[in-house]
């Protein structure tokens, strides 16, 4: 059975020798690594230039939620999409994948809040940022009202 993939977007990453505990699996704190690369890839491929004299993203809460553990060194996906959007924050869900997406390593999601780079108080996402995240929406997602 695949797993249904339909919202947001889906990137390819590598589980590296390093990233494996004793035991031969992925460590607990790297399917958040896989995620964290894949949304990197993800804003970068589509433009998006970081800088934080203009605006610092930081991650306001995480979960994680793990179901087949990865064993050794492979190719996983990465799905994920933007399941709320408020002014100043988002919410991604995410998944850790099967290449044939037929197993769901881990699922969870994480809370990322738009900061003023001097202040480090919430200001809202810019009109760039949500145009670069259009493709992320999940179903009945769109950007809030000023």
């Amino acid at each position: 059975m695949r797993i249904d993939v339909t919202d947001g977007v889906v990137t390819r990453q590598r589980v590296y020798l390093d990233d494996l505990d004793g035991f031969g699996v992925l460590h607990h704190a790297g399917y958040a690594v896989l995620f964290d690369r894949a949304v990197i890839d993800y804003w970068l491929d589509a433009g998006w230039k970081p800088d934080p004299r203009e605006s610092v993203q930081v991650v306001r809460e995480l979960t994680i939620t793990y179901h087949s553990p990865i064993v050794g060194m492979c190719d996983v996906d990465v799905h994920f999409w933007v399941e709320r959007a408020g002014r100043t924050s988002v919410t991604y869900r995410f998944e850790v994948l099967s290449t044939t997406h037929a197993v769901r390593h881990a699922e969870g999601s994480r809370v990322l809040v738009n900061l003023d780079p001097d202040s480090l108080r919430p200001v809202p996402l810019t009109d760039t940022m949500w145009e670069i995240a259009g493709p992320l929406l999940g179903r009945g997602v769109a950007r809030p009202d000023s």
